[in-house]
């Protein structure tokens, strides 16, 4: 207890001291936490994903720089999804932005634009609605549907 009391007298003694030193711990602490949310969510949180550990991302090789590696046109996609005998299912996204808006105010947003059969190979269910259905694919089908998240 004399230990304790002495160290809160030194303390109050340099306000100087003290402060800089509660400052520095407070820092300490909330970039520990911050990282340690960042890595439990990366890495030890389970995946929404029915089965993450048998999810594979393809991509096409540039011939000319064997480095480089860029998405598949929709034809290619469609073309691997119809012959596929390795995979239980192939999927298409692309992340882009679009424009929103109502009343002649356009804002942007962040999209995914999917294919059709995109929750269905992930394994998950919209938490409302339902899923597209293959005819909202096609191309020239006039058909606009979007499923919206909650963060929207």
């Amino acid at each position: 207890m004399n230990d304790l009391r002495f160290a809160i007298r030194q303390l109050w003694k340099s306000p100087g001291f003290t402060f800089a030193a509660v400052t520095v711990l407070a820092l300490g602490i909330g970039v520990n936490a911050a990282i340690f949310s960042l890595v439990n969510a990366m890495l030890f949180s389970p995946q929404p994903y029915q089965y993450p550990a048998e999810l594979v991302q393809l991509f096409s090789q540039d011939t000319k720089n064997p480095k480089s590696f860029r998405a598949f046109s929709y034809p290619t996609l469609r073309d691997i999804r119809q012959q596929n005998t390795v995979f239980a299912g192939v999927l298409g996204h692309r992340e882009t932005v679009v424009g929103l808006g109502a009343k002649g105010e356009t804002r942007r947003a962040p999209a995914d634009l999917v294919t059709s059969n995109y929750f269905s190979v992930l394994g998950v269910r919209p938490a409302y609605g339902r899923e597209f259905r293959p005819e909202e694919e096609k191309s020239g089908s006039g058909q606009r549907v979007a499923i919206v998240s909650y963060r929207y």
